[in-house]
């Protein structure tokens, strides 16, 4: 996942925790990331067909894994027991602005809880957006 993926996952696990965490219904808990542009690795950069074949079957089979974009959301998802609706957005003029927005169409669907986490130069920032509780 990189460096800057696990940053993400780290950084929603503390806004988690910081936020009381609990279990509740994992339905209702989603994750909105930015930032985590993916991307293919360096060894595959100017090789021909035939040599990429070669080295992509001496990787492990799980190694592609790594490079997917959504992977430290869907993470985050897993660790925290988040069943709801998971999502990266590339790292773009406007991102948070669509975050957030995304976020709060989500909550008029059912979600009850959103981790927006978001990649920042070397690390990330997270929050926890919670529904409104009418009284």
């Amino acid at each position: 996942m990189g460096s800057i993926g696990g940053a993400m996952v780290r950084a929603g696990l503390l806004a988690w925790a910081d936020a009381g965490g609990g279990h509740g219904d994992g339905r209702k808990i989603g994750i909105v990331g930015i930032g985590w542009a993916g991307g293919w690795p360096g060894w595959l950069r100017e090789m021909a067909a035939a040599d990429v074949v070669g080295a992509w079957r001496e990787k492990p089979p799980l190694w592609l894994l790594e490079w997917l974009p959504n992977l430290p959301a869907a993470q985050l998802a897993i660790e925290i027991g988040a069943n709801g609706s998971v999502e990266t957005l590339r790292p773009r003029s406007g991102a948070r602005a669509e975050a957030e927005w995304r976020a709060r169409r989500w909550m008029t669907r059912g979600m009850e809880k959103i981790i927006l986490v978001e990649a920042i130069g070397d690390g990330a920032e997270a929050v926890v957006l919670a529904k409104e509780q009418k009284n």
